[in-house]
């Protein structure tokens, strides 16, 4: 089992314990984006989808290379549609990472939820699919409370 995991659902609250658990390879439970129409030219984002990590009760993230956690996405060569960003009282933060890049947590996460939120991004050059290619990737130094 780990000790740190990810969670998802409309009534996560930062500070909280509520989410559905996200599936752990096998897209059973996984998150999802919605339907984003390609556009005619340039491109087009989805909705922003607000998504939780927490440690089990009695762990708790420790401090290494200047983070506590680091959530990446990877999958087969589209990371630069994907965009990550810390919360901000409820709301995505107005600087989010860069397109396909990794979210850093600078604050110790424990046992109720540290929000962050995800979203995609459809270009006109692409066809459309539904992919399940793509992992969101948390890694973190975990420890005792």
């Amino acid at each position: 089992m780990a000790l740190i995991n990810i969670y998802k659902g409309t009534d996560i609250t930062s500070g909280g314990t509520e989410g559905t658990l996200v599936s752990s390879g096998d897209n059973s439970n996984s998150i999802e984006t919605g339907y984003i129409k390609i556009p005619a030219s340039g491109f087009t984002e989805s909705e922003w989808v607000k998504i939780g990590i927490r440690c089990t009760t009695g762990h708790k993230t420790i401090l290494e290379n200047s983070r506590h956690a680091r959530v990446s996405i990877t999958d087969s060569g589209d990371v630069t549609r994907w965009q990550l960003a810390l919360d901000d009282s409820g709301s995505p933060s107005g600087s989010p990472s860069a397109y396909g890049s990794p979210l850093d947590f600078t604050s110790e996460i424990g046992s109720t939820n540290v929000i962050f939120w995800i979203r995609a991004k459809a270009e006109s050059s692409e066809v459309p699919v539904n992919s399940t290619q793509v992992k969101v990737t948390l890694s973190a130094t975990i420890g005792a409370v």
